[in-house]
């Protein structure tokens, strides 16, 4: 699997951080996680092609992971040389097709029209996982909003984790366990902690629990920005600990 970050910012405007996404390439696959702002012009900064993306999936419905699906699926009926022939598969925790309809009653006239796209909406608890081309997608609750999730790819060659937003939660750690490599939020410092997201003490308590590899840390405000955050974490975890910059890469 190759992972890039895509956008590792907030809903704090940044020059140097787009708003959340990450994109995975498996089993000739493009899988994209969640479409902050700046996530379609962030695509071709890491040189890839937002237009050849398969599967969307979403974490939750906070716009600064959701507001860039208008503009990627508007480019894909507009703006491709070649009308779509394979169907563009888009998916969310329940309740995303109320969601998800409520923005087709805005924008669907321009974002669906051309092109076959297959919407659908998984349980917070994972029945069981998804057999993808070159992977297995599986997902748990996390500790944000209502809707929150978490989701797990693994594959051959091993096992990658994206939290989205989120709070300490043993189902995230559960979903981790034993992960090559997590890419976790680190929204804020540890003496100015908000609910719902996590503290560099927090990441460094589910990278351990889980027994992880290595930690990526994205979702990071101005706060934790001033922060040597590589020691803070490692302060409670061993494993190997990296920053996330918009279009660092790393492979699983």
């Amino acid at each position: 699997m190759q992972i890039t970050v895509v956008g590792s910012g907030t809903v704090v405007p940044s020059l140097e951080r787009r708003q959340s996404c990450v994109v995975v390439r498996a089993g000739g696959q493009m899988i994209v996680f969640d479409l902050g702002s700046g996530a379609v012009r962030g695509m071709l900064r890491s040189g890839l092609d937002p237009l050849a993306v398969d599967r969307i999936f979403f974490t939750h419905f906070h716009p600064d992971h959701t507001v860039d699906a208008v503009p990627l699926l508007f480019a894909i009926n507009y703006g491709a040389s070649e009308k779509r022939a394979r169907p563009l598969y888009v998916s969310g925790p329940e309740p995303f097709l109320r969601f998800w309809s409520s923005v087709m009653e805005v924008w669907g006239e321009w974002m669906a029209d051309d092109y076959t796209t297959l919407v659908s909406q998984l349980p917070r608890e994972c029945p069981s996982p998804i057999e993808l081309e070159g992977c297995r997608l599986s997902w748990a609750p996390a500790e944000h909003r209502s809707e929150s999730i978490s989701y797990r790819l693994d594959a051959e060659g091993g096992a990658f984790v994206y939290t989205g937003d989120t709070g300490y939660s043993p189902s995230v750690v559960e979903l981790a366990r034993g992960a090559d490599t997590l890419l976790i939020e680190c929204s804020f410092p540890d003496e100015a902690p908000v609910a719902g997201h996590l503290t560099p003490s927090g990441v460094a308590r589910i990278a351990s629990e889980a027994d992880v590899r290595r930690v990526v840390l994205t979702h990071i405000y101005p706060a934790a920005e001033e922060l040597d955050l590589v020691s803070e974490v490692s302060r409670g975890f061993d494993g190997e600990v990296v920053v996330a910059e918009d279009g660092s890469e790393f492979e699983v």
